[in-house]
């Protein structure tokens, strides 16, 4: 069993993430350049990659269950705070 990290860490751990996953859904959006996202702990949650204008809505799927997979495994984030994460990061 992981230890929770302490609140503090964990609300500044989220925002800064929300706010690169808001520059990379932009990315995204405007179809060019390379996704590439790495959590405010160091770990790479999504290596370098081309974004892919026929498969953009494809690569945001992969990129929220990326970062699902990593805040449930890695920080033992509940899986209702990701939802709200996730909604507030790829808000249109």
């Amino acid at each position: 069993m992981k230890l929770r990290h302490n609140a503090a860490f964990e609300a500044r751990l989220l925002v800064e993430l929300v706010a690169k996953i808001k520059n990379l859904d932009t990315i995204i959006a405007l179809e060019s350049g390379r996704i590439d996202l790495k959590c405010p702990c160091g770990a790479v949650i999504v290596p370098p990659t081309p974004v892919i204008p026929n498969l953009k809505h494809r690569q945001r799927g992969l990129l929220k269950s990326q970062i699902r997979r990593h805040l449930r495994a890695d920080h033992g984030i509940s899986e209702e705070t990701i939802r709200v994460v996730l909604k507030e990061a790829f808000a249109d």
